[in-house]
């Protein structure tokens, strides 16, 4: 009989990702570059590199420096702490994993809220460990919590977007000693609430932030943790050898010395409440949030989801609501017309346009956060050159064979109609 995987925790499922643009486009009989992706909580448009990427190739061949001196430097100034306060790993899934392999066993708890991002419990059951769900609240985590090795918060919350007090959960930590509260701020540059100041000084609080939100680059799979030297030490101890990629690490290094986020989460949050406010003025119950993302209440949201997918708009559905993630105020009109909502004026000069094949979303007013993604690599270069040189935003997305023409047409369209 071959060898069988070791238990894990009661309940355990796999991780399951999203649908595929290319299969929901195939679902729905649309072409690829016709879908738009409003459940990832990314930015529509990826950060400028700091640096051309293939100068951080030039150690390809190498193993990474295995400490990650430079990136936990970086972030350390970042976050206002020492680089032995703070450890990484690829992304905060990554960290979150190690937060679990290193605290969590066969027979341990971890309580969870609920709802919330599923692979806290999902990591805390591949190391054997049982998972209790309560509501967002902290008294019922507190409650929960005397029992548990590691108790998962994320704050903001996701789905909800709800910001409790960093001084509130730091007494939290304060009251459950034996129990690692495990904060996940991946969108706290979008509230500016973090524990890090906090888990400095207490042994049993972790502070997990990524770079795959404000920064754009969640191709990376770069995160960071801050905590107590001790923490930060145990878990850099118990993480794989070299579980960031050279280039990635560099590239992120570089963008946290020099963080040029600001401009684009102000842009967000003021799109984020002209969104909100179309969908409250609709009718729907639009809760105060405090991420890059829109919560919109509705009975019929399952349904409702459905029905944007076969538009090509792909929001995540939960039974009771929408969760919408903030793109650009022309993508974002697509999602409220399609809602029956009224689109107030944007801060912002933009234009999605669609044609056969192609599909251009452009922001005149931007950084030059720019993506062409057309099947021609030197066609590709060349429009990104142009956009950074002139500070657009836009994501220009072509099926395969489309013409120059047709390709050049649709940005040039987009420009034109976003200048009015």
């Amino acid at each position: 009989m071959p060898p069988l995987p070791r238990a894990a925790g009661s309940g355990f499922e796999p991780y399951v990702w999203a649908a595929t643009i290319h299969e929901v486009a195939e679902r729905h009989g649309l072409s690829p570059a016709h879908v738009l992706r409003f459940d990832a909580n990314v930015p529509a448009f990826p950060a400028p590199l700091p640096f051309w990427a293939e100068s951080a190739l030039r150690d390809r061949g190498e193993y990474p420096e295995g400490s990650y001196r430079a990136l936990r430097e970086a972030a350390a100034a970042y976050a206002g702490c020492e680089p032995d306060e703070v450890a990484v790993d690829a992304g905060a899934d990554g960290l979150i994993a190690l937060v679990a392999r290193t605290y969590l066993g066969p027979g341990g708890l971890a309580v969870t809220e609920s709802p919330t991002y599923p692979l806290y419990a999902i990591a805390s059951r591949i190391e054997g460990a049982e998972v209790r769900s309560v509501p967002r609240d902290l008294d019922a985590l507190a409650e929960a919590g005397r029992e548990a090795r590691v108790v998962w918060l994320c704050n903001p919350g996701n789905p909800s977007g709800e910001l409790l007090p960093a001084v509130e959960i730091a007494r939290l930590a304060e009251a459950l000693p034996d129990a690692l509260i495990a904060v996940d701020e991946a969108y706290f540059e979008y509230c500016g609430e973090t524990v890090a100041g906090a888990a400095r000084h207490l042994a049993n609080l972790v502070s997990i932030r990524t770079l795959s939100k404000a920064f754009g680059l969640a191709g990376l799979r770069v995160g960071y943790a801050v905590a107590s030297r001790d923490v930060a030490s145990a878990l850099s101890a118990r993480r794989s050898p070299a579980p960031v990629a050279t280039t990635a690490a560099e590239l992120a290094a570089a963008a946290l010395r020099e963080p040029r986020i600001e401009s684009e989460v102000a842009a967000t949050l003021a799109e984020r409440e002209r969104v909100r406010s179309a969908l409250a003025a609709a009718g729907f119950e639009t809760p105060v949030v405090h991420a890059n993302f829109v919560v919109a209440r509705s009975a019929d949201a399952p349904d409702l989801a459905a029905a944007l997918e076969r538009r090509g708009l792909v929001v995540r559905g939960y039974a009771d609501s929408l969760r919408i993630t903030v793109r650009s105020p022309a993508d974002d009109d697509l999602v409220l017309h399609a809602l029956g909502a009224e689109p107030p004026p944007a801060g912002r000069r933009s234009a999605t346009v669609f044609r056969p094949g192609v599909r251009a979303s452009l922001v005149l007013d931007g950084s030059g956060r720019v993506r062409s993604a057309t099947g021609d690599l030197r066609r590709d270069r060349e429009i990104e050159r142009r956009g950074a040189d002139a500070s657009l935003d836009f994501e220009l997305v072509a099926d395969a064979g489309v013409r120059d023409a047709d390709v050049e047409g649709v940005l040039d369209e987009a420009i034109a109609l976003a200048a009015g």
